[in-house]
Parts: C-alpha cells; structure tokens; sequence
C-alpha cells in the first residue's frame, strides 16, 4: 500500500465549463478513484457557488436550475465529497458573477498544507490564478498535481505543478454513458402497457 497522502480539490466551476463544452457527464466516485490512483485519500473537495433564494423568482427557469445545483451537491456531499459553497452575486444588469470561490480553495489548499495534512494535492482546474498558491505550497515541500480538461487548461498552471494529467485523454475512466435511447424505449413500452391495461 502507497501511504502516500492525497487532498483532491475540484474547482467546480472551471471543471463545469469544461464539461458543458464537451457535452460530457462525470461520475465523481470514479474521477476520485482515478486521480486517487493507489495513494490514500484524506479527502476531497468541491468548490462552487449558487445564488440566494432571495434572488431567484420561484417556479423561473433559474429556480429550476438552481434546484437541480441543488441535489447535485447533495448527492456530492452523500458520495463523501466535502462540498464548499460560496454565494453568487447578483448584478443590477440581472447577471450573475462568482466571488471568493478561488480564495475558499487556494486558503484551503494553503492551510492544509501548513497543517501537513497531505503530502500531495490535486488540483482540478485549470485556471492560471492557482499558480502562485501552488509554489507556495510546493515551497512548504507538499508536491501539486494539476489534472483538467484541455478546454479550460493553463499552460503556466501546468508548468509550476508537479504532474499533469490532461483529462481528455482519460475520458473513459470517469464518464458516464448517455443510454437515452433505452430510457425512452422503455418510458414507450410503459406507456404501451397502461394504455392495454384500460
């Protein structure tokens, strides 16, 4: 057994743009388990954020999507992931901007590191700000990964980490399949039975 001591900190939001891109879905269990490898996992961690109820109008198209965030993370959190939230600001303009979900993971990963609680992070983003933090921490003498989708990848974060490990090239590892065809065949043939049951 590698004693090895591994944190995996998601940047969720960079990780959502990536995934949105590619029209892909994440089994997170799995995408641990590979980035993982044989190391020991003290935790992991996703960082995002979601807006205020007081701000969304209910039964919106936003309320909705708010909601589905919503279980999304519950189901993170009851799969073991530590999930980290900040507050979306909303703007007089009615958008919506992301605030101190970078700091929340950096201030993490920094602490954690002077506590010595792992001896390598994994960091999933590929967002250049990191950089400084992560040879802060490799100063400390903690080793950081950098794994990320090519779509939302740095080259300077790439170049200060200690490994890289570019996702697109692993897709079959932690993906799921799409088998709408066999859902929506099924949801016909049920509807079938209970039109001949009348």
């Amino acid at each position: 057994m590698n004693y090895e001591r591994v944190v995996i900190l998601i940047d969720g939001s960079n990780l959502f743009h990536a995934i949105r891109y590619m029209n892909l879905r994440i089994d997170y269990q799995k995408l641990l388990d590979f980035l993982r490898e044989d190391r020991k996992l003290i935790r992991a961690y996703f960082y995002g954020a979601v807006p205020q109820e007081k701000d969304l109008k209910k039964n919106s198209p936003e309320w909705e999507s708010y909601l589905r965030q919503r279980r999304f993370l519950e189901e993170l959190a009851l799969q073991g992931i530590k999930v980290k939230l900040a507050r979306l600001r909303r703007l007089p303009s009615g958008e919506y901007i992301e605030k101190e979900v970078d700091i929340m993971l950096a201030t993490d990963m920094l602490s954690m590191a002077y506590m010595n609680v792992f001896d390598t992070a994994v960091l999933v983003s590929g967002d250049s700000d990191f950089s400084y933090t992560v040879e802060e921490v490799q100063r400390i003498g903690k080793r950081v990964e950098n794994a990320t989708f090519k779509r939302t990848s740095s080259y300077h974060l790439r170049k200060v980490c200690d490994r890289f490990l570019l996702l697109d090239d692993y897709m079959d590892r932690f993906t799921i399949e799409e088998r709408v065809e066999v859902s929506q065949e099924v949801s016909f043939w049920e509807r079938i039975k209970k039109i001949w049951k009348k």
